[in-house]
Order: C-alpha cells, then sequence, then structure tokens
C-alpha cells in the first residue's frame, strides 16, 4: 500500500511540472506561422450568410466578402503562369452604374435587356506582373442568385478594363468592366476571379451593393 501511494505521489509530481513548463497538456502554443491577411478595408470578412467571421489568410479556403469601396487583397495562382514572382493584388470596387449607357452601338444590350457596370482600381502588390482579361473574371449576381458575366464593351461612364490587361508590381489600373442583365433584374453583388482556371476562394473577391 505504501508502495502504490508513493507511486501515485511520484505521477502527480511529474504531471504537474509538465504543466508548468507549458508541456502536451494543450497550454502550450501550438499554432504555426500564418499567411498575410488580406485587406478587406474597412469591412469585415464575412460568411456566405452574413455573419462576420476571422480574417482570412493566404491559406484560407473562404472567399473575401466586402461592400462598395471596400479593399481585398487577392492571391494570384501559386506556379503563376504569369511568369516568374508573386500575384497579388488589392481590388477595389470604386463605384456601380446601375443602368449604363453604351458609347459603341453595335454593343448596345438586348430590347429587354440593360448594361450595368463596375469600376475597379487594381494595384499589383506581389513581385510578378499580373496579366488577365479585365472582364472575363468578373460577374454580377441578382437577387435571384442568376450570375452574369462580364463582356467587351465601353461604357459613358469612363475607360473600361481592357482584354489584355497587364499591371507590373506596383502598378495601379482603374477602368469599368460591362455586364448585360435584365431590364428588371436587381443586381446584389460583383465578384471578381483572378486568372480564370477554375474556382479558388484565395483569388475570389466578393463586393455586396446592399
Amino acid at each position: 500500500m505504501r508502495r502504490s501511494i508513493a507511486g501515485v505521489a511520484v505521477v502527480v509530481t511529474l504531471t504537474a511540472t509538465l504543466v508548468a513548463c507549458g508541456g502536451s497538456d494543450g497550454g502550450s502554443d501550438n499554432v504555426g506561422p500564418t499567411g498575410p491577411t488580406k485587406d478587406v478595408g474597412s469591412s469585415s470578412t464575412a460568411a456566405s450568410d452574413g455573419t462576420e467571421s476571422p480574417d482570412a489568410t493566404a491559406g484560407s479556403t473562404q472567399a473575401l466578402v466586402g461592400k462598395l469601396g471596400d479593399t481585398l487583397r487577392l492571391a494570384g495562382m501559386e506556379g503563376s503562369l504569369n511568369g516568374p514572382g508573386t500575384v497579388e493584388a488589392d481590388f477595389t470596387l470604386e463605384r456601380f452604374e446601375n443602368d449604363a449607357t453604351s458609347t459603341i452601338g453595335v454593343l448596345e444590350p438586348a430590347a429587354e435587356n440593360r448594361l450595368v457596370a463596375a469600376e475597379f482600381t487594381i494595384v499589383e502588390t506581389g513581385t510578378g506582373t499580373y496579366q488577365d482579361s479585365g472582364y472575363a473574371g468578373a460577374t454580377v449576381f441578382d437577387a435571384n442568385g442568376t450570375e452574369y458575366q462580364g463582356k467587351p464593351g465601353i461604357v459613358t461612364a469612363g475607360k473600361s478594363l481592357g482584354p489584355n490587361m497587364i499591371v507590373k508590381p506596383g502598378e495601379r489600373v482603374t477602368g469599368w468592366i460591362v455586364f448585360e442583365v435584365p431590364k428588371d433584374a436587381k443586381i446584389t453583388s460583383v465578384t471578381y476571379l483572378m486568372e480564370k482556371v477554375g474556382p479558388d476562394p484565395a483569388r475570389t473577391g466578393t463586393w455586396t451593393l446592399d
């Protein structure tokens, strides 16, 4: 009996020593380095149900969400087709035109549709050059969840982002992207996907318009 009591005392003493030293009881900091937090301007990173969630990081599987006027930092593909260096850019949805007018008659919408346009500012913050179509990765969604793809076009609101956009490190470009939607559609959000090669939350930003 005395030997058992002594054994228990030794175990208790060793356990207390491990806790005091930050052992494997969960008291130690086991979190490794994380990637840079995406810049969401004045907004919070939000889940799809509208509730706030922790800021997304470069390794996160959660898409970035902001609102009109916010800046979202999107990460390019690893081993990007754009060449050497890392591709990462700040995207700001500057303005949204709910009833845009084309400067070229042949690009007018069908009779039952209208044009809308989103103005973006893009700043390359990585060490590589971001090359992309200015409109291919952009979409708008209406209140029913229907998606409308960006299209070539120039609106009277200002300069458009062209099909062969090139943004070198530190450079900034600003321009409009045009969308054709039904006349009665209520557009609720704008989405931009960098390097449109399959979906990727780290390369996707969504701006709500409500």
